[in-house]
């Protein structure tokens, strides 16, 4: 019976310690996967933001005509003969048993060739002017309904910079807070400025994604928030923002012990094109090339903006980490 016992007592021994000798490995993932719920709240920094406009056509982009004045040209004519002109008949001009030509007939004659020859080069010329009227018209006629129909697009690019590129971050902020974002004068200037501090800066490119896509102009707003949103959402907060004529600011204290990596400029446009400004988007002369039509949208066709920046001030941070899950759609530039 003792021997029993001990025997027991032996097995349930090893049986434990080799349930203690047993590691538990969680399944093999990828490093940020593996972010807590504290870690994954952290993962963020915090943002700039700027824009405005709407899709809505208002007073000032509803139909864009030029007032047209009309102008008459008035063309000097030669004072039409009188019945009660007289003219002398001394000057005859007689051929040998012919009927006599008097003033009144060679007057005659010579006033249908001038009108004749006057004539047709008036007409040359009402025709010409007339012509290039019409190709004007056209033109205009295109441009018109291009930018008045309910065609409208939107574009996203998204560029991913070294964070030692900080001209960037403090060139988007000052630019901010100078611009009325209130004013279609004011977003062509953010837009314009913004490309231009973007493309100063290639050298420190290193990431990249785009897409564009033409839309009617009842669902453009609500598409366009939602864009928004999505990025809005990467943000802890929006430490600086100049929305509509409106700045807020508050202070950044940002994180001791992460390193800084990465800096991420977002743009949202929504234009009057009814056809997307560029397709798929891949290297860095293919960005380049997408700002700067986006650069030369016209004043009018620019209906709506936002500049997003990430992080928003020179103290804060954009981990690896943070980067890879937060923009796990961007590309990087071969």
């Amino acid at each position: 019976m003792l021997k029993t016992t001990s025997k027991l007592l032996l097995a349930t021994v090893l049986a434990i310690a080799t349930v203690n000798a047993i590691e538990l490995r969680p399944p093999q993932q990828t490093s940020y996967q593996w972010l807590t719920l504290e870690q994954a709240a952290q993962a963020r920094s915090s943002g700039g933001r700027s824009g405005g406009g709407s899709f809505s056509r208002g007073s000032s982009r509803s139909s864009g005509s030029r007032g047209s004045s009309s102008r008459s040209r008035s063309y000097e004519r030669s004072p039409a003969y009188s019945s009660g002109s007289s003219y002398t008949t001394s000057g005859g001009y007689h051929r040998g048993g012919g009927t006599t030509l008097g003033s009144t007939g060679t007057a005659m004659v010579f006033g249908i060739l001038f009108f004749g020859i006057s004539g047709i080069i008036l007409l040359a010329l009402i025709s010409s002017a007339l012509k290039n009227k019409n190709n004007q018209g056209n033109a205009t006629s295109t441009y018109h309904r291009e930018r008045d129909n309910d065609k409208v697009t939107i574009s996203q690019l998204q560029i991913a910079l070294l964070a030692s590129a900080t001209d960037v971050q403090s060139g988007l902020s000052d630019l901010s807070l100078r611009v009325d974002t209130s004013t279609e004068e004011g977003l062509r200037e953010l837009l314009q400025a913004s490309i231009m501090i973007l493309l100063r800066h290639t050298e420190y490119w290193r990431h990249g994604s785009g897409h564009a896509q033409t839309v009617n102009i009842n669902q453009a707003e609500s598409i366009f928030e939602q864009l928004s949103l999505e990025q809005r959402s990467k943000l802890t907060q929006e430490t600086l923002s100049n929305v509509r004529g409106k700045i807020q600011a508050e202070t950044v204290i940002a994180p001791e012990d992460e390193s800084a990596m990465y800096i991420v400029v977002t743009l949202l446009v929504g234009t009057a094109h009814d056809q997307p400004q560029f397709q798929k988007l891949s290297t860095v002369e293919d960005f380049e090339t997408a700002l700067k039509r986006l650069a030369s949208t016209p004043p009018d066709y620019l209906l709506k903006l936002e500049l997003l920046w990430s992080p928003q001030a020179e103290n804060d941070s954009l981990t690896y980490d943070e980067f890879i899950t937060e923009y796990t759609e961007m590309l990087e530039f071969v």
